[in-house]
């Protein structure tokens, strides 16, 4: 048994199942966790995958690192989402931090988390976490509180679900007022790749009418099967003025030094945006307020029920279509 995971109208990734673990339909989304082959434990939301045991520092590390140490000593975090607990462990790992709110309005994947994966956890039972279940726009507009990094680490928004406000200007101004004078805010901001980097384009457009310095970056992670974007955006700093060596001594002067990714090398690649991503920053992409009646053209992916799997979505037997795919049981020569 295989699942899937449409990421373009003409292509889909497949991972090999080896055990349907959990499917759960929450108040607001899909939860399913799936065991796979080459991934282990893949936790999907709505049918996308979020993250996997065997490589989810990829995406976390690149999230929260850039922007933590471009901060002399952050005591205070935001994390709109987060609910796996992976944004908040690789918050915490920094030793000036005193306080996180974290805002996950989706109770039910917090408290699966915590089960099933031990460093859900142990980030949410940290004194230093307060963990909120409430609408994260609706939190930050209503708290007094000042943040040295803001963070969002939700699903992708679409056009309409429980994600798109956060990725409005309307959201980001009120991003900035909560920043201290030289706070950053950083939030993934979907597909890296060209074909469908669209969303991308508009995250980047948009901060570019609110902050001072916007500086789009990308990693390419295995379980997306593509890179993956990220922006990081302030008033003040422009992370890409650190050079390797600063960041590798920042990292150890946090306590941040045994990474599995992300270091000074690693810091200067994905901030070296290719030639090609450049233009389509550039020419593609609209800026999206919560006004605008325009929306920007982005693939949004079907879920499709399975029905030899009750409860899970996107699931196919592909040896009913042993006659029309061959699968090689050797290493095919292409030169």
């Amino acid at each position: 048994m295989w699942k899937y995971v449409d990421i373009g109208e003409g292509e889909k990734i497949f991972h090999k199942v080896d055990d349907c673990i959990l499917s759960k339909k929450t108040k607001y989304q899909l939860l399913e966790i799936i065991k796979t082959k080459d991934f282990g434990n893949v936790l999907f939301l709505d049918g996308d995958p979020q993250s996997s045991e065997v490589e989810e520092y990829i995406f976390n590390e690149c999230l929260v690192h850039p922007a933590m140490i471009t901060q002399s000593k952050p005591k205070t975090v935001f994390i709109g989402g987060g609910g796996t607990g992976l944004t908040l462990r690789e918050v915490l790992r920094h030793s000036a931090v005193e306080r996180v709110d974290i805002v996950d309005i989706d109770k039910e994947v917090v408290d699966i988390c915590k089960k099933f994966y031990n460093y859900a956890a142990e980030s949410f039972s940290d004194p230093r976490t307060k963990l909120y279940h409430e609408d994260a726009r609706q939190f930050l507009s209503n708290t007094d509180s000042k943040y040295d990094c803001i963070f969002l680490d939700t699903t992708m928004p679409h056009h309409d679900d429980i994600a798109a406000p956060l990725y409005r200007k309307e959201f980001f101004e009120l991003a900035s007022q909560k920043l201290k004078p030289d706070g950053a805010f950083i939030t993934a901001a979907n597909s890296a790749d060209f074909r469908y980097s669209t969303r991308f384009a508009s995250i980047v457009k948009t901060l570019q009418q609110v902050f001072a310095f916007v500086k789009p970056y990308t990693a390419y992670t295995p379980l997306f099967g593509q890179e993956w974007a990220f922006a990081f955006a302030s008033n003040t700093i422009d992370p890409t003025k650190l050079k390797p060596h600063e960041v590798n001594e920042k990292l150890v002067e946090t306590g941040c030094n045994g990474l599995n990714f992300y270091d000074g090398l690693t810091h200067q690649r994905i901030f070296s945006i290719d030639k090609k991503m450049r233009k389509v920053l550039k020419e593609e992409g609209t800026i999206l307020t919560d006004s605008n009646q325009s929306q920007d053209e982005i693939f949004v992916p079907e879920i499709s029920e399975s029905p030899d799997f009750e409860n899970f979505v996107n699931m196919i037997d592909l040896h009913q279509y042993s006659s029309v795919i061959k699968l090689a049981s050797t290493p095919h020569k292409t030169f």
